[in-house]
């Protein structure tokens, strides 16, 4: 048997008007809590963990978890729950929590996306697909912990995460940040694999996939709290990067 086995995925969404606890604490079953959106954080036996993108968490069997918002923000979250053997929980007698931190990266944040999207389905090779993209969650989590040197481009990730709901584009960044446009596309997608423009519009879609499953908004407004004034353009860019038209996307996730 595998040190790490795949076995579900669940999403939620905590405000400052609620408080969540989850309870269910299988044995030999630990978690993975992803912040997909916003800030919050997670108490456990006491201790309190503030959570955002780019800070995961890891909880061991069997603790209780709550979810607090932070402040007045929101916060929107994955957990991956896995089993481990016999054999790896004999290792660990103190296995415990504690937070990972990374480098934000588009490519992990896909992978849990895609993680929630074919876990969904329930079938047994959608289940059989789960366990691999699990596996290679965890192999890109372990490379992104080793990279190092993402400062000069905090500040940019900054300003796209706070504001792309504002219709802005690469020139807007690149003005905001005081870089040449071609600089900026050089270094970014240099340091994150893809170009500003393809991160922005990733961004944006992860963002409607999470609100078209879990919100009564109209596709419409969607479009507009993703950054998209132009709703039938904002559909186009959708079946681009899923294949699918945002109102067939809610119907077959729900």
């Amino acid at each position: 048997m595998a040190p790490l086995t795949f076995t579900s995925v669940t999403t939620g969404q905590i405000s400052s008007e609620m408080v969540a606890e989850t309870s269910e604490t299988k044995e030999n079953v630990a978690r993975l809590i992803f912040p997909f959106d916003g800030i919050g954080d997670v108490k456990i036996e006491g201790t309190n963990y503030r959570i955002k993108k780019g800070r995961i968490l890891h909880v061991g069997p069997n603790f209780p978890i709550q979810f607090l918002a932070a402040n007045e923000a929101k916060l929107e979250y994955v957990v991956i729950y896995f089993h481990l053997s016999d054999e790896e929980q004999a290792k660990l007698p103190h296995y415990s929590h504690f937070p990972l931190q990374i480098v934000e990266h588009m490519k992990l944040m896909n992978l849990v996306q895609q993680l929630i999207e074919t876990n969904q389905k329930g079938s047994h090779l959608s289940f059989l697909q789960s366990k691999v993209l699990f596996l290679n969650i965890l192999e890109e989590i372990i490379l992104l912990m080793k990279v190092k040197d993402y400062q000069n481009i905090a500040s940019i990730l900054t300003y796209i995460q706070e504001n792309f709901t504002k219709n802005i584009t690469v020139n807007d960044i690149a003005n905001e940040c005081n870089w040449d446009r071609r600089k900026l596309s050089y270094v970014f997608e240099k340091r994150m694999g893809v170009s500003p423009h393809v991160y922005l519009t990733d961004l944006r879609i992860q963002k409607s996939k999470m609100l078209l499953r879990s919100s009564d908004f109209s596709i419409k407004e969607i479009a507009d709290r993703v950054g998209y004034t132009d709703y039938f353009y904002f559909s186009r860019v959708f079946k681009k990067v899923t294949g699918l038209s945002p109102s067939i996307f809610r119907k077959q996730m729900n």
